[in-house]
């Protein structure tokens, strides 16, 4: 019995002997555990073997209780040696392991050890107390097993848990940096394409116009006509391309980004910035996208006369605070402008909030890590 459960002890919670040392450990208790007490029966009788009401020993072949004694005391020696080893081996690969396998080694070390130890303390001749702790020892030893084997399978789903949640994390991450990268790319069509043609077309109608005949007042007046609306088509081709992704924003950075925001706001814009080094891409883009919507916001319905932006690093972190001077009465939970800051924030692993008390002014304040690490080039 005691070599199986050396064997279980060893092998746990795997089942499999993972190593030539394990195998050779295992193959050496089954061996010690019947066998190290047997040459001391060939010279022992009952009194030797402390038991003098024992029927006939039948493998007695010379009563010599001398050698007995250096028999029984050789297989005690067996036994501690093997004590030995298995010490060592458990201390060190319970060492080797990770924390989580660490709290399933923990139970099942301890109660095998002392039950093995207990057992060389009564084979040495102890008494009848060390076989009894021995007993109970054993006994406890599946309870151990089985409480490893739960811990093993709770950290088990723990594990592929935490691993599915850290890939959903990763996933949202390069949903956003995928939409930011498709952003920059028809900015730059915008701009590259339909922004270049119509500033051509103006340029042209310019030219049109000054070599208009000056005595045709209606073709005159046509080509003026002409120009007013290219130049107000321009203007919205800009300011959406603004609102796909501002080339401010990949060309100069953040704050130049911000500073463009505030001036084009219909209110008195406060802005305080830090000024330090770029950010990595995704950040800097969730940062502007939250202060434009805000900012849109204040214009739209806040019926404001101020307001103020706040962008800073504080511990590893861009804290963003927009705040106006309105009628408050904002819910974060509707419109698909808010939630959808959410969202982006909330991929980058940050956190967005708005406290806009019914004629109180709204705030709305955003925590993005600043780690986040730019999957694609500006």
């Amino acid at each position: 019995m005691g070599g199986v459960f050396l064997h279980l002890g060893v092998s746990f919670p795997s089942g499999r002997l993972e190593s030539r040392r394990d195998r050779a450990i295992v193959y050496a208790g089954y061996v010690i555990f019947p066998g190290a007490l047997v040459p001391a029966l060939f010279f022992a009788g009952p009194a030797e073997l402390g038991c003098e009401g024992c029927p006939t020993n039948l493998l007695l072949v010379e009563r010599d209780a001398d050698l007995a004694n250096v028999m029984l005391a050789f297989g005690a020696l067996l036994y501690v040696g093997l004590f030995v080893v298995v010490l060592a081996r458990s201390i060190r690969h319970w060492r080797a392991a990770r924390p989580l396998e660490r709290l399933q080694l923990t139970p099942v070390y301890i109660c095998a050890l002392l039950t093995f130890l207990l057992v060389a303390i009564a084979r040495a001749g102890a008494g009848d107390a060390a076989w009894w702790a021995a007993f109970i020892s054993s006994a406890l030893l599946p309870f151990a097993f089985l409480g490893g084997l739960l811990r093993s399978h709770v950290s088990q789903l723990d594990a592929e848990l935490r691993a599915r949640l850290e890939e959903l994390r990763a996933s949202r991450a390069r949903l956003v940096e995928a939409g930011d990268a498709e952003r920059r790319r028809l900015e730059r069509d915008l701009h590259d394409g339909a922004q270049s043609r119509l500033v051509s077309l103006a340029l042209l109608l310019r030219t049109a116009r000054t070599r208009a005949s000056a005595g045709d007042d209606e073709l005159t007046s046509l080509l003026d006509r002409a120009q007013e609306e290219l130049q107000t088509s321009l203007a919205e081709l800009r300011e959406l391309a603004r609102g796909i992704h501002p080339a401010v924003l990949s060309e100069r950075g953040l704050e130049p980004a911000l500073q463009s925001l505030a001036a084009r706001a219909p209110v008195p814009v406060e802005l305080e910035t830090d000024g330090r080094e770029r950010l990595p891409g995704n950040v800097e883009c969730a940062t502007y996208f939250v202060v434009s919507e805000a900012l849109a916001n204040v214009a739209k319905y806040a019926n404001a006369t101020h307001a103020t932006v706040s962008v800073r690093r504080v511990n590893g972190s861009v804290v963003v605070d927009v705040s106006d001077d309105g009628v408050g009465g904002a819910d974060a939970t509707h419109g698909s402008g808010l939630r959808g800051l959410a969202d982006r924030v909330a991929a980058l692993d940050g956190t967005l909030a708005v406290e806009s008390p019914a004629r109180g002014g709204t705030r709305l304040h955003a925590e993005i890590p600043c780690a986040v690490p730019s999957m694609t080039p500006r």
